[in-house]
């Protein structure tokens, strides 16, 4: 990189320019500003490409506004994270470090700007690649995978137990298990392999009573079914 003369208090941030390219990489445009003298320099430069800037070019507007309101910004080291726009419209992210001497006269500026270009694609890519439509279907809000039948029969038990509460499924009344087996037959439950012998377990039942709860439901799924006809 190179080296012009500068204030001697900037000399060490030249080094700092160096470093902080190596290790920031080529989307971030480092810049340091001699302005004790009567006019500007830019005394390093990393990544000018980024803006399109030379050594040779001027200072910016922010920068000119900083020096003219120099004591507006008095005890103010460092202005982080603002927007600013490259000459092709390109968003960017700058910092700057205010550098001054030992009467507090600023005499320099540590500029650092980062091009979000690259940022911006990988944060549109990831809203498109997350983005998520709610299923329609009346019954089911999402769909679930599971290894084995076994573990959706043990879902599916698992939030009968949590629209109760909690409450282990065999505390409840006669008429409870009955709108719990319908609840079931409308879920699929029944067509799961090993549902019959899943849901005695869980109701403390055997399963002739777990039959007998599915013949009355299915009675009353005819009787309703009669009556919506009658109605017709």
């Amino acid at each position: 990189m190179k080296r012009k003369k500068c204030h001697p208090y900037l000399v060490p941030i030249i080094a700092i320019v160096e470093t902080l390219s190596e290790t920031l990489g080529p989307d971030y445009e480092v810049v340091l500003h001699d302005v004790s003298g009567e006019e500007h320099q830019i005394v390093a430069m990393a990544h000018g490409e980024l803006t399109g800037r030379t050594e040779d070019s001027p200072l910016t507007d922010f920068g000119e506004y900083l020096l003219r309101s120099e004591e507006e910004y008095k005890g103010v080291h460092y202005i982080a994270n603002y927007p600013s726009y490259a000459s092709d419209g390109r968003p960017l992210r700058s910092s700057v470090t205010l550098l001054r001497d030992g009467n507090e006269k600023i005499i320099g500026f540590l500029c650092i700007n980062y091009d979000m270009t690259r940022a911006q694609i990988l944060k549109d890519l990831g809203t498109e690649l997350t983005c998520v439509v709610p299923l329609k279907a009346s019954q089911v809000a999402e769909e679930t995978f599971v290894p084995s039948s076994g573990s959706l029969l043990q879902k599916i038990l698992e939030e009968m137990r949590q629209q109760r509460g909690g409450r282990p499924l065999r505390y409840t009344t006669k008429r409870e298990k009955l709108e719990i087996m319908s609840f079931l037959k409308s879920k699929g439950f029944f067509r799961l392999k090993g549902a019959v012998e899943a849901l005695c377990k869980e109701l403390g039942k055997s399963r002739y009573t777990v039959y007998g709860y599915l013949r009355e439901i299915r009675t009353g799924d005819n009787d309703n079914n009669n009556e919506d006809s009658s109605q017709d």
